[in-house]
């Protein structure tokens, strides 16, 4: 199951993509914060399924409605918003759902049980990129061998994406938080692209595809692709909870300040 999830405000996208992926841990969620960006997404036609904020920005949850179902006539279209007086208009859509914030795991799973459309049967894949985040940061492989870096930048900027939750972030941004280079002149862009290139032949030789996804300028973690502790962590698991003793990605400076960093501590 592929699911779109777009809603411009980064708090309230981060739980609507993790309340998904609670119902859903198998599914493939692409998610934005822009309706350009996904003005810009290349495969639009194999979506089952889009959680769309109504108020985004200059083009409306609807108005993206309207185009994906251009390209993906049979996604299941579920409404996500704060504004009641919205309501009728998105009625009109002909939608599969509509449902209010603040709202529940209960609320977000109720959506799927009565989709209009029935979706592909899932598949769980069993064969995921290991990755530990609490104390220093490690990437293990195939029999938890530890994944061979041929840049320790390369596997900083791994981390630096790791922690973003599966958020798309531009090279400028790496440059800024990880290199700490704010003068982003085009040497510079090089550099990071060379650096994020080594990152993905390092992590392919190891035998694992489609972990990063580059896509409009943008690079971002598949966080399906992954077993992950910060992500266990934040989808409530136990077990996370348990591993967690008070480091994060150690390794790192940036890592002390960062937005997950902080929701840890709201744990």
């Amino acid at each position: 199951m592929k699911i779109l999830a777009i809603d411009d405000e980064k708090y309230a996208l981060q739980l609507l993509v993790e309340t998904i992926h609670k119902v859903k841990p198998d599914a493939e969620i692409v998610a934005f914060r822009r309706a350009s960006q996904f003005l810009e997404y290349e495969d639009k036609k194999s979506f089952d399924a889009a959680f769309l904020d109504i108020r985004i920005g200059k083009m409306s949850g609807i108005q993206v409605a309207i185009e994906l179902k251009k390209h993906s006539p049979m996604c299941n279209i579920v409404f996500v918003t704060s504004y009641s007086e919205y309501a009728f208009a998105a009625i009109q859509m002909r939608p599969s759902g509509y449902i209010m914030k603040p709202y529940t795991e209960g609320d977000i799973r109720n959506e799927f049980d009565n989709f209009r459309y029935s979706a592909a049967p899932e598949q769980k894949d069993d064969t995921r990129l290991k990755i530990r985040t609490f104390g220093n940061f490690r990437v293990f492989g195939k029999d938890n061998i530890p994944i061979k870096f041929s840049r320790t930048i390369s596997k900083e900027i791994f981390a630096y994406l790791i922690d973003q939750c599966g958020y798309p972030v531009t090279s400028k941004e790496i440059a800024a938080d990880v290199l700490e280079v704010e003068d982003f002149d085009r040497p510079t862009s090089k550099k990071v692209s060379q650096y994020v290139s080594d990152l993905i032949k390092d992590i392919e030789a190891a035998g694992f595809h489609n972990v990063i996804i580059k896509q409009n300028r943008q690079i971002q973690i598949n966080k399906e692709a992954v077993n992950c502790d910060l992500y266990d962590l934040f989808s409530g698991d136990t077990a996370a909870l348990k591993s967690y003793h008070g480091e994060y990605m150690i390794d790192y400076s940036w890592a002390e300040i960062s937005d997950s960093a902080e929701r840890i501590k709201t744990l």
